[in-house]
């Protein structure tokens, strides 16, 4: 059985998620965020990486969950296909580093009820080797004004 490669994200002690291997390009360690006013929950901060301004997801906030420690000190910045077909980066806020994890379709699962706020952009779940249900997420999804403007707008009806 072939097996396909996935950096698994500790997003809080509950919640697990991941991304496929060749989508993550750099780890940013202690990351220098820039705070953006006004801007929406889920994506507050910005970081310089390369010369270039990333936005920063914060996936817990997605799922309307605190992180563990409440501390960021990572950035994993992801490469990804926007709907032009264009490459562009963006960057996820963590805990600590992901871990790379060799997954196959026998690992296949359902998306837990505390990552249901991520359903959207999830596509497909597998149990990681700690036994943990963990989504496998869209980026090109993640960081589209489309799904920013689902959030957005699920957040004012709150």
């Amino acid at each position: 059985m072939s097996k396909a490669a996935a950096w698994v994200m500790e997003l809080n002690d509950s919640l697990h998620a991941s991304i496929s291997q060749m989508e993550l390009v750099h780890i940013v360690n202690d990351p220098v965020f820039i705070p953006i006013p006004r801007s929406p929950a889920f994506c507050q901060r910005v970081i310089i990486w390369n010369d270039n301004i990333l936005p920063v997801v914060d996936l817990n906030q997605i799922c309307d969950q605190p992180a563990s420690s409440g501390e960021y000190k990572v950035v994993a910045v992801i490469l990804f296909r926007n709907n032009s077909n264009d490459l562009l980066y963006g960057g996820i806020a963590l805990e600590s580093s992901p871990v790379l994890e060799y997954v196959n379709n026998s690992q296949s699962c359902t998306i837990p009820d505390r990552a249901k706020q991520l359903q959207d952009v999830t596509l497909a779940c597998f149990t990681s080797a700690q036994g943990h249900q963990v989504p496998i997420l869209d980026m090109t999804r993640i960081f589209s004004q489309e799904y920013a403007k689902t959030l957005i707008d699920r957040h004012k009806s709150l």
